[in-house]
Order: C-alpha cells, then sequence, then structure tokens
C-alpha cells in the first residue's frame, strides 16, 4: 500500500515542524532554460520564483526493511567518498591562452566576505591569471541585493564580456539588473546553486554542480549509521535555492532505503533571516517534540551553528550531518562539533568556472558532464589528512582536496 504525503511552501512561512514518513518539503526554482536567448520576460521570470508547488511524496507501507547486502554497498560509497577525490572530464581539450586573450570577466558572489566566496575568488583570479584572462573583477559584495546590483552595474560600466553569479543568490531579486547587463552584451553565467538537471531561467548559462549528490550522501550516512532506523531532522532554508536540490538527494536516498515503518522524517523550515536569530530555538523544540529523531541534516551551511547549540540546549547527543565549503564548516567537522560534513572545494570550483569561461569565450563546446566532487570529511579523515600531509598547509582545501583538478585542467587547457 502507497499513501501520498503533500507539503505546500509559500514565501510567507516563517517556519514550521512537519513530521511525516519521508521528506517533502520545497520551494520552486526557475524553470529550466535550454538555450542563451535573453528574450524571456521579466514578469514570467518572477512568477516562476514567487510560485508555490505542493509536493508529493510517495511511501510504500509495505516495503522490507534494508538488508544488510544494501548497508555494505552503502557504506562502500560513503567509505570511497572519504578519499581524496581523482579528476574527471568529458571536455574535448582547448587552448587555453588563446580562449583568454580577450576575455573581461566580473564574479559577483553572494558574499565576498564569506571565506567560501573569497577564497573561491581568489583561486579564480589566480587559475585566470596564469591563463592570461584579460581582465578579471571579484566586486564586493555583502549578501544584499543593493551590492550585487552594484556589481552588475559596475561590469555593464566596465564592459565586461561575461558575468559569474557565484553562491545562492536569489536573483529574482536582481532580474532587472541581470537583464541590463544582458542586453549590453554581457553573458550572464550562473554557478553554485543549481544542480545537474537543472537550467537557471534568470542567466544565459548555467555551471551544473552535482549538490544532488551531496544530498544523497547525506542521507546515506546516516541510513548506514541507525541501520536503515533513521529518524531524521531536516533543517530547511526556505529562501535558499540550493537546498532544494540538496533535498531531492537526500529525499531519493531515503525513500529508497527506510522503509515507512522504520525511519520518519521531521522539517523545520526557516528563513534565513532566522539563521543566529532563533532557528536554535525551533530546532530544540523539534528535539523535544520527538525524541526517536537521531540525525540532524543541515541544508544551509549558515545554520550549523544553530543545530550544534540546539543540540546542547536540548541536552541530547543528537548527530549532525551538514554539507559546506567554508573554513568555518571544516572547523565544525575537525573539533567533532557535527558528525560529517560533505565538503566542496571552492579552489576546484573555480577552476570549472573558469573551464566554462574559457570555452564559451573561444566558441568550444561545454562540457556533458561537470567534475566538481564532494569529499565526505569527518574528525578522523581530516586528522588523518593533516598527518599524513608532509609540509605546511594554508587551508583545510589544500590537503583534502589534492591537486589533481589542476594538472587534469592544466592538460584541457593545452597549458
Amino acid at each position: 500500500m502507497k499513501k501520498i504525503i503533500s507539503a505546500l511552501l509559500t514565501v510567507a512561512l516563517a517556519v514550521s515542524v512537519t513530521s511525516m514518513s519521508a521528506c517533502g518539503d520545497k520551494k520552486e526554482e526557475p524553470s529550466a532554460k535550454n538555450s542563451s536567448s535573453t528574450s524571456a520576460q521579466s514578469s514570467e521570470k518572477k512568477s516562476a520564483a514567487a510560485s508555490v508547488d505542493p509536493m508529493e511524496v510517495s511511501v510504500d507501507t509495505d516495503k522490507p526493511k534494508i538488508t544488510q547486502a544494501q548497508i555494505d554497498e552503502l557504506n562502500k560509497k560513503l567509505t570511497d567518498a572519504q578519499a581524496v577525490p581523482t579528476f574527471t572530464s568529458s571536455a574535448e581539450k582547448i587552448v587555453g591562452r588563446d580562449c583568454a586573450k580577450d576575455l573581461t570577466v566580473a564574479v559577483i558572489a553572494e558574499n565576498s566576505g564569506n571565506s567560501y566566496h573569497a577564497q573561491l575568488n581568489r583561486n579564480f583570479v589566480r587559475a585566470a591569471d596564469r591563463m592570461g584572462v584579460k581582465s578579471i573583477d571579484t566586486p564586493e559584495t555583502d549578501g544584499t541585493v543593493s551590492k550585487l546590483n552594484d556589481g552588475l552595474s559596475e561590469a555593464v560600466k566596465k564592459k565586461n564580456s561575461m558575468v559569474f553569479l557565484s553562491g545562492d543568490i536569489p536573483k529574482d531579486t536582481i532580474s532587472s539588473y541581470i537583464e541590463n547587463a544582458q542586453a549590453n552584451g554581457i553573458e550572464v553565467i550562473s554557478a553554485g546553486s543549481m544542480g545537474t538537471d537543472q537550467k537557471d531561467s534568470y542567466v544565459d548559462y548555467t555551471v551544473p554542480i552535482p549538490y544532488e549528490n551531496a544530498g544523497a550522501l547525506m542521507a546515506d550516512w546516516g541510513i548506514v549509521k541507525t541501520q536503515g532506523k533513521l529518524n531524521a531532522l531536516i533543517v530547511n532554508c526556505t529562501d535558499s535555492a540550493l537546498a532544494p536540490t540538496l533535498f531531492r538527494g537526500f529525499k531519493a536516498e531515503f525513500e529508497k532505503y527506510v522503509s515507512a515503518g522504520e525511519g520518519n522524517c521531521t522539517i523545520v523550515s526557516g528563513t534565513s533571516i532566522e539563521l543566529g536569530n532563533g532557528l536554535a530555538n525551533k530546532i530544540k523544540s523539534a528535539l523535544e517534540v520527538d525524541h526517536k529523531i537521531n540525525y540532524i541534516f543541515v541544508l544551509d551551511d549558515g545554520a550549523i551553528n544553530d543545530a550544534v547549540s540546539a543540540t546542547i540546549q536540548a541536552g541530547t547527543d543528537v548527530k549532525i550531518v551538514a554539507t559546506g565549503g567554508s573554513s568555518e564548516d571544516m572547523d565544525f567537522a575537525q573539533s567533532g562539533s557535527i558528525e560529517m560534513l560533505v565538503a566542496q572545494s571552492y579552489e576546484w570550483t573555480a577552476y570549472t568556472m573558469l573551464d566554462y569561461a574559457l570555452r564559451l569565450s573561444g566558441g568550444a563546446a561545454l562540457p556533458e558532464k561537470i567534475d566538481v566532487p564532494f569529499r565526505v570529511l569527518t574528525k578522523d579523515v581530516i586528522k588523518k589528512a593533516i598527518d599524513d600531509y608532509k609540509s605546511d598547509f594554508d587551508g583545510f582545501h589544500e590537503i583534502c582536496f589534492g591537486d589533481a583538478f589542476i594538472t587534469g585542467y592544466n592538460e584541457l587547457w593545452s597549458y
């Protein structure tokens, strides 16, 4: 027998706690776009961003319990994901310096003061300089709409040929400035908020990063650690474009391996305004309502501290799993404040973005598959990485992701 669970999420929703046999809470993202045409109307884009969509989750109440063979298979997947990633690419070789010579690009990050974006910008500039990109701008941003708009206006003023919008930027709030840049002949590219099966209708191109894989790894960890008896608490940020993508990967694994009689899922949804400002109390309340919760999954790394604080306040040892790429995120993993982090490398991401820029500038085909891996990091994995590293290092990214992608991209770019 199957039952359908529907959850309706609106932009006006401040916070909700919903208990169900599988997870289903989602803000609809802009519809996919299959070409680089800039003729889409602003009103249509805003309507897509503001609409709501009921999400149906099918739960098979007769599904058998997870088998030991399935647990072993997931455990191997997690073990493999703890290793330093290798580089793979489906892209054709290009002459990077030829593609770079006339390229003027701006990278407008969600918040350039955030350590992840600061390092991503620094590494993009370093790699782009090495390839001979004519000019690179990384305007200062602070997460506010005005600063993002200032960055786009400056790109128009400088007549950049290309702009990257990096991170979880609410593009509906800056859509008129995006359209103005496009009208002035600037190609606008989105990176860092869409999965591999999505296109961002606000921009010309999207760098598809497999965030669904990160969400799946989060679920797999909880499933293996609880032997399929996963009673999950999802901490979701309703105004994050990225959270639903992570959630899809989590949901697919949860529904595949957790039977209705063995596991459960509770969702706490809040806005970004509540990060560090009351969200911990909401998480604490959820933990106090349901003492069966054995894992917390954080879909927005800005909420990690809220989750940690909530467990301390509730006096519980419920484990926390999160995803992110900043130095602070890795500090949480190294200290053991969270049990596991599905980490993304800012430097690897920067090289992938540059690869996109070079190919677009040179008229080369874009790769069918983007190679931006995630690594499963725990306190023990990080300690071993530090112990095995033979020289000084500036940060965890250097030792946790290696340099195979640098060698790989150098070869792809004929450098």
